[in-house]
Order: structure tokens, then sequence, then C-alpha cells
């Protein structure tokens, strides 16, 4: 089927993974392009029942000892959603694209990079070992240590890069022994929905190791954080959302993993090549739609050189061609949402008020 079969197809709406069944939950959402504002396809929308299932699918699967156990099977399972994740790179990346709006150049490479790190969580399981650290400390002290998993690993992916971030922190949990319930973001559902058929796919993987659902709040991704059951948080999103993860795991002192938001200053000494750094400055500030980790945010420039870069740069970003994700011609997509647009109408009317010299493109 191809891509677009998949976008516009009567489908039954994208389901969860859950203890290696599809899962179906109460509540329908829809998926959005933000590209056209058209809706794509429909998906379960999961939340605290669909969380705790996977869960106790995780812990069970844990409990049971094989996988922890095993390094062989680990590396195994690991190789063969990388292989799957290969197989369908256009698909996949086709689809981020649909959902999230960004370019489908960008959404490539993105899968492509979790091809790579899942190879290497692969391959990790094998050369890791599993004696840890020792040495003699004294004339009759030996000391030792061994590596051992955690447990359940929760791991909640945002919607920028759900195929990559997914990758990057769910392949290091596998390769670790531990096993896992990763909560998707509902932007990205329908592809959401090829990873987790790709993960089903996989013999190697055994049942409950991996427990994918995806939700558009937040009572699922709350569950994980509180829950006694679950060792393990990876988050990657928001400062403010961070904030909250730590206060709620705290009472079961989880081991916390959190990329919060930032920011990515670029610097412009005195004598900065111009000619080569303004374009360099467009395609940081413009990558992945300005909505990545990446993405340069500001810009510090030498007071000497102020006025040149304002003038410079203010015309390469009048010329940026904005446009659908799919339009080879575009060199900037959407952003994500409606609510998104909006924030930035905001923020761009409080930098007026304050008198601040500001450019936008139509």
């Amino acid at each position: 089927m191809s891509t677009l079969d998949i976008a516009t197809s009567p489908v039954v709406p994208a389901r969860h993974w859950i203890n290696s069944q599809w899962t179906e939950s109460a509540k329908i959402g829809q998926s959005i392009n933000p590209s056209t504002g058209e809706v794509v396809g429909h998906y379960q929308d999961g939340g605290t029942d669909e969380a705790a299932a996977a869960i106790t699918a995780a812990s069970a699967a844990f409990a049971a000892g094989e996988w922890a156990r095993d390094v062989n099977l680990r590396a195994r399972a690991i190789s063969q959603i990388a292989d799957g994740v290969e197989a369908r790179s256009h698909e996949l990346a086709a689809m981020t694209s649909q959902e999230n709006g960004m370019l489908l150049w960008q959404t490539m490479f993105q899968v492509a990079t979790a091809v790579q790190w899942l190879r290497y969580n692969a391959a990790a399981c094998l050369i890791s070992s599993d004696v840890g650290r020792h040495a003699d400390i004294g004339s009759d002290v030996h000391f030792r240590s061994s590596p051992e998993p955690l447990g359940v690993a929760a791991i909640i992916a945002p919607w920028n890069g759900p195929i990559t971030l997914t990758a990057r922190a769910l392949g290091p949990a596998l390769a670790a022994g531990c096993t896992a319930v990763v909560k998707m973001p509902a932007q990205t559902a329908l592809t959401n929905n090829l990873f987790a058929e790709i993960v089903a796919q996989c013999s190697a993987v055994p049942t409950g190791v991996v427990n994918i659902f995806t939700e558009s709040g937040s009572q699922g991704a709350e569950l994980m954080v509180s829950s006694p059951e679950v060792a393990v948080i990876s988050y990657t999103g928001s400062t403010a959302v961070g904030r909250k993860i730590v206060e709620a795991s705290a009472t079961t002192l989880k081991r916390l993993n959190l990329e919060l938001g930032g920011k990515t200053p670029l610097i412009l000494l005195d004598d900065a090549d111009l000619d080569a750094a303004i374009p360099t400055v467009v395609s940081a500030a413009t990558m992945s739609n300005g909505q990545f980790c990446v993405t340069g945010s500001r810009v510090l420039v030498h007071r000497e050189i102020a006025d040149d870069v304002r003038t410079r740069l203010s015309a390469a970003l009048a010329a940026v061609q904005p446009g659908p994700s799919d339009d080879p011609a575009s060199q900037i997509g959407p952003l994500i949402d409606k609510a998104s647009a909006e924030r930035l109408d905001r923020l761009v009317d409080a930098a007026s008020s304050m008198r601040c010299h500001w450019s936008a493109a139509d």
C-alpha cells in the first residue's frame, strides 16, 4: 500500500500495540495535516487504561526473566526493529512529514538516524560485559559491580521526532534488558501506528517487551510517571512538564532522563565571513520549521557588525520559500497546529509593542 493509500483509504483507526496485541480505545481522534488542515486519518486515543495495561504487560515480561538475561535475544530483537524501520523508511518519513509538517528530506534524515541508533544498540548488547567493574582495594577487600536492568522503562516521545527520538530512548532501554512502555504523540498517530506495525512483525521481540500507545492528553503519561512498577522515565519535551515529572516521580525515586526545552544561540563575531555565515544562520533558524531543540533560536552579534547582519539576515529570511511539506520547492513548512501559530503571532505582537525590529514573510 502506498503512502497516499494509507493516508486516504477508509482503514481502521490507528491502534495501540499492547502486550503483543492490537488494542482499541473508547475515544477516536483525528490526525491533521498541518500543511493543508485536512484530516488524513483517525486513531485510537489512549489514556489511563492503555497506560495501565501497557505497564502490566511490560512488568510481566520483565519478571519472566528471559529478556533481561539473554543478550543474544536482545541483539536479534533490536536488529529486527532496525531492519523493519529501514525497510519502511520512505513510508515512515512520508507519513511523519504529512503529520508534523517537516520537509520530507528532514524526516528521511530522522528515520535514517533512528536506524543507525538501533543498530548501535543491537551491537552494544553483544559487546557490553555483564562482569562490570572489579578491583582489589585492600589486602583482604575485593570490589566488584555488575550492571543489571532496572525494570520497566517508560518513554514519552515528542511529535517533532516521533521515530528518531523514540528509537534514541527505546534502543538503549532494550539493550540494557529493560522492557518498555512508549507513549507516542497524537499529532503523529498514523506514524506511530506504522512503527507499532514494525515492532509487531519482529518475531524476536517477546510478548509484552515493547508496548506502544498514542495519547492526545496526559493522563496515561501521568500514570507512567507515578506507577511504582515503572523504574525509569525518558521524556523529551518542555521544561515545565519536565519539572512536573521530577515532582511526581520523587515518591518512587525513579531514574530520570529528561531532555527539556532549551535555546540554541548562534554567535557572530566581528571578524565573521558574513557571506558564509548568513546562509548558515538561515538554515539553522528554519530547520524543522523552527520547531526542534537544535533549531537556531537567537543570534548574538558583535555590535560592530549588528546593522549589517540585521540587513542581510532580514533579506535572506524574506527569500525563504514557505510551503507544504511535500512540495520539493518548499524551504520551510507549517507550524504543527493553530495554537502554535497563534502563539507565534502573540510573540510578534509583544516584540512590536517593545519597538523591536522584526521581519516577516507573507
